[in-house]
């Protein structure tokens, strides 16, 4: 290979075969090295055709490999033609460089035109042809979190959280409230914890803080991304192998494990990600549907229709987890995907408690009733919560109402 480049923050080789080979060093090179990843992939979803293309990357070794964008053109190009292409950039595709400047550009002889590198400081903005192709969503969100603690355990081995992200890093938001989701996304999340009095609420807390830590850091703002639901997948495996290790490496907590349910709301979509028995609903036009399948025997023969919700119910095993973040299982596989949001739509998350108590058709009573009385979603929340409550309440209870207005 020959050396095309060796600084502080990387060295950049040419194969053979026409590939560029970049090794990330230095400070933050960690960051750098996801961060252009990142950025290239939503270029290419997008259709950028003057940058390189991603073909491989190793986490390992922090390695990027990519097609050759041509020779350097520092001495060939004029600032103002140089601004000009960042602007360009920005404006047609949604990527601030934040380093753009003419050493950052390169030009391709087969392709007859000037091209960009070095991604590793970019900065991902929402993608403007969405903008401008489609009418602008102006989606808001009401919602509602609760929890109540079970007969059961004298701790509430339940935890719930919701926030946005910024920058990559997580911001907190109220349990209750308001807010457009146009502009920048929120991810409401629920997990119920396993594995005795004190395992059950680590592992729950630890879930729906690290979280908090894993899903910004990959995705950055939560708009944007290439492939939001890969790296919702993503996010939970880490989550997995955390909750695993924290686990293995204390005695007291040894086998601890939880489920999770997450649902991102973004402009007109919400992506979700569960592993376990904790579900996400979504009620449209007087219907209620499921969204998440329980990870269960019972689940499964539910879903191939071999067994009703009442066998279900009433089944002594109808809580065997065959996954679960953390908890003794050896890999994950969670499921991830997405629905349409729609003005009018609610969306129930909520862990087992909830279900313990309320058949679905109680959960759509409660939403047809609020659309036709005019409920708000603290309504909605807190009858659910105590309706589960009265039916059952020997575990914990825990939910969130949402509502797309």
């Amino acid at each position: 290979m020959k050396i095309a480049k060796d600084g502080i923050r990387s060295i950049v080789k040419v194969g053979y075969d026409g590939r560029v080979y970049k090794t990330f060093r230095g400070s933050d090179k960690d960051e750098r090295f996801a961060n252009e990843v990142r950025v290239l992939n939503v270029l290419e979803a997008r259709g950028c055709d003057y940058v390189p293309r991603l073909l491989d990357n190793d986490p390992q070794t922090l390695t990027i490999v990519t097609t050759n964008a041509g020779s350097p053109a520092e001495n060939s190009i004029s600032k103002a033609k140089a601004d000009a292409l960042f602007r360009e950039l920005a404006e047609e595709y949604g990527v601030v460089h934040n380093d753009p400047f003419p050493r950052n550009i390169t030009y391709n002889q087969r392709m007859g035109r000037f091209c960009i590198i070095d991604f590793e400081l970019a900065e991902v903005k929402a993608d403007p042809k969405q903008l401008h192709e489609e009418e602008k969503a102006h989606r808001s969100l009401s919602w509602c979190g609760l929890t109540r603690s079970g007969r059961r355990k004298p701790e509430n081995q339940d935890a719930l959280s919701v926030f946005s992200s910024s920058g990559g890093w997580a911001n907190s938001v109220e349990l209750c409230g308001d807010q457009s989701i146009d502009d920048n996304g929120l991810v409401f999340a629920v997990s119920d914890g396993m594995g005795g009095p004190a395992g059950g609420a680590v592992a729950s807390s630890l879930v729906v803080r690290d979280l908090r830590r894993y899903l910004p850091a990959m995705m950055g703002d939560f708009h944007g991304a290439a492939d939001p639901e890969s790296v919702l997948e993503a996010s939970i495996r880490s989550l997995h192998d955390f909750v695993t290790r924290t686990g293995d490496n204390n005695d007291d907590l040894c086998g601890m494990g939880a489920t999770v349910v997450c649902g991102l709301f973004f402009r007109t979509k919400v992506y979700f990600a569960h592993v376990g028995d904790s579900r996400c609903y979504q009620y449209r036009e007087g219907e209620l549907a499921q969204l998440t399948h329980d990870h269960t025997f019972l689940g499964s023969q539910f879903r191939q229709v071999k067994i009703n919700e009442r066998e279900m119910r009433m089944h002594p095993r109808r809580n065997v987890l065959n996954q679960a973040i953390g908890g003794g299982c050896q890999f994950v596989s969670p499921q991830v995907d997405s629905s349409t949001l729609d003005s009018g739509n609610w969306f129930l998350i909520c862990s087992d408690g909830v279900i313990d108590g309320l058949w679905n058709k109680n959960i759509e009573r409660c939403f047809s009733e609020a659309d036709e009385y005019g409920h708000s979603v603290e309504e909605v929340a807190q009858r659910m919560l105590d309706w589960a409550f009265e039916e059952s309440g020997l575990d914990d209870t825990t939910l969130f109402v949402v509502k797309i207005v």
